[in-house]
């Protein structure tokens, strides 16, 4: 632990300046004050000299004025203008859940064997703030390349520029990678970790979405060389969506080479995010095969399951879900696949959404009973043990379960799944359950069935946002494909099923019943 740090933070903290960027802002202004200091030609003699060149050398930057006076500033440049400035930021922003995101030092590491591997002359690292720990090891590797970083913050533009500024082979601009590109140089190599979520404005007619990782992945492919590889990390939703994720996969299968789709570790971001991500190396050259699989952690990255395609294979996949692909070789995944049964989007024939978020302190005896993963059973739907909570029946009339739903576990261990039979009173569906509502197209009994099978349990899977531990989202599952048969096949076939399972219910009571007595007349043999 550095103590210069912690002090330094302390010192501020004390005046009520706590905030990340402001605490960023005055290290910043520390770092400026010591570098004017260096080039001045005569030494600094006293405080008030001191303070007078950090106005002169930082208050008509973007970091304004200093909240302090010159025994303050004396008092925390005698602490910080030895501190590390980049181990002072991952420092600030460590475990900063709603903030900058920074990528673990492994991840970097690997990046650099990548780039390793391509050979490149010319590198571009995209919002490098993210790849911080790791960062200054990747460029000492690479001192023969010219690297460029961007970001998109003027705080970390000054940053990196302050931080790299012995590195003669690295240059720094201030650009985002969410709008037309104005960077000249094409790159060998271009590593990207893009914004997961939210939507940016003001877009031209240039871009396919207004998704910030879909905007830097077409934005960044054009900036590649004629030899030049694109790696990127994006959410899960780039193997499977239909909307604009779809024209993505298009325009890279179309104009470009997919060379490795790899599913990272889960909680390769935590503590900032715990969404399902994979690395996609994309080049302009094209190949013969594409590498599928899976990325396994163990003191670094490494190829923990892969399997090989060849592109024009790979290029007949509707989507990108690697975990079918993988499973190309199981009978029941080949017979999916090569059926020519008619299938639609479960959100063509369903409503699909997820249930109200409950707190504990809520649940108590009241009007409005909740269904819980708990609750869904191998036989069914226990309505006999529901949580309930007191709520007015108009906050909760959206969540309130309709004969005929299916309900989904979308966290946990295990996927389960049941049919909702109406109820005495008001029932609702909790957070950690997807509500499936089947309009006149399907069967509920029917839908079930499939969500049961192998088939069905593997394309459920293959929508899990982590990887031990079940986490599903309803807009992504409401892309999973169903085979959609006549209402009477599919009526037949839940009939049988129903009549199937009745008698195996009978059978193994019968059985359990004679067991039950043989036992007894054993037993009673003994005495």
């Amino acid at each position: 632990m550095n103590t210069a740090i912690d002090y330094f933070i302390n010192l501020f903290t004390i005046r009520g300046i706590t905030s990340r960027e402001q605490l960023l802002n005055e290290m910043l202004r520390v770092k400026l004050t010591a570098k004017a200091m260096k080039s001045q030609k005569k030494s600094i003699q006293d405080e008030y000299q001191l303070f007078e060149l950090m106005k002169q050398s930082t208050e008509n930057t973007i970091l304004g004025y200093f909240p302090g006076d010159k025994d303050f500033f004396n008092s925390i440049y005698k602490v910080a203008h030895n501190v590390d400035l980049i181990e002072f930021t991952l420092k600030l922003y460590q475990n900063d859940r709603f903030g900058q995101i920074f990528s673990p030092v492994y991840l970097t590491e690997y990046i650099c064997r990548l780039a390793d591997e391509a050979k490149a002359q010319t590198i571009l690292i995209t919002e490098a703030e993210k790849s911080l720990l790791g960062l200054k090891n990747f460029v000492d590797k690479h001192k023969s390349s010219n690297i460029t970083f961007t970001t998109s913050s003027a705080l970390m533009f000054m940053m990196l520029k302050l931080g790299f500024e012995g590195y003669k082979n690295v240059s720094i601009l201030n650009q985002s990678i969410y709008q037309e590109l104005l960077i000249g140089t094409r790159f060998d190599f271009i590593y990207s970790l893009p914004d997961f979520s939210g939507k940016i404005e003001s877009l031209n007619d240039k871009f396919m979405s207004s998704r910030p990782d879909i905007i830097a992945t077409q934005n960044l492919l054009g900036q590649l060389s004629e030899k030049g590889t694109l790696v990127t990390v994006l959410p899960a939703r780039i193997t499977f969506s239909s909307s604009s994720e779809a024209k993505l996969r298009e325009h890279i299968m179309t104009n470009y080479q997919l060379e490795d789709i790899y599913s990272l570790p889960e909680g390769t971001f935590r503590p900032y995010t715990s969404i399902k991500t994979y690395m996609l190396r994309i080049g302009v050259v094209k190949k013969e095969s594409v590498n599928v699989g899976y990325l396994g952690y163990d003191n670094g990255l490494y190829i923990d399951k892969a399997k090989v395609v060849g592109s024009k294979e790979f290029s007949n996949h509707e989507d990108w879900r690697i975990e079918l692909i993988l499973e190309d070789d199981d009978e029941n995944i080949k017979k999916y696949k090569s059926s020519t049964l008619e299938r639609v989007k479960l959100h063509e024939v369903a409503e699909v959404f997820r249930g109200k978020s409950i707190l504990k302190k809520d649940v108590k005896p009241g009007n409005i009973k909740v269904l819980n993963i708990s609750n869904i059973t191998d036989t069914g739907i226990d309505y006999s043990e529901m949580d309930s909570i007191e709520e007015e029946e108009r906050k909760i009339k959206r969540y309130e379960l309709m004969d005929g739903d299916i309900v989904l576990s979308c966290r946990g261990t295990a996927i389960k799944t049941g049919v909702f039979r109406k109820q005495k009173g008001i029932v609702i569906a909790s957070a950690n359950v997807i509500v499936i509502r089947p309009n006149h197209r399907i069967l509920s009994d029917y839908l079930r069935i499939f969500f049961e099978s192998p088939v069905g349990i593997a394309l459920i899977k293959s929508f899990q946002r982590g990887t031990t531990v079940v986490n599903i989202n309803h807009v992504d599952i409401a892309e999973m494909e169903i085979p959609l048969l006549s209402m009477e096949e599919q009526k037949e076939l839940a009939d049988k099923y129903a009549k199937e399972a009745a008698l195996f219910r009978e059978t193994v009571a019968k059985a359990e019943k004679r067991f039950q007595e043989e036992k007894e007349k054993i037993y009673n043999r003994l005495v």
